[in-house]
């Protein structure tokens, strides 16, 4: 069940990392002034604060999952 976790959250932070690095290339290499540009990265900033919190509840969800099969088997 360990295993299961720890690939769940590599999966996790290797999607966030690969949004993340994605949307930052993207916005420095598009054409358009430098005002813009800071706001379009304030506003992925905010994109991937929403979906690191999206992903820690996620995290949560799994772990009292796992918690809760982990004391069921205890008292099986």
């Amino acid at each position: 069940m360990r295993t299961e976790y720890n690939g769940t959250v590599a999966v996790g932070l290797a999607l966030l990392a690969g949004c993340l690095i994605g949307g930052v290339v993207g916005v420095l290499y598009a054409p358009q002034s430098g005002s813009r540009t800071r706001r379009q990265l304030a506003g992925l900033a905010d994109d991937v604060r929403e979906r690191a919190g999206e992903m820690a509840k996620d995290a949560v969800t799994a772990i009292e999952k796992t918690v809760e099969r982990g004391r069921y088997a205890m008292t099986a």
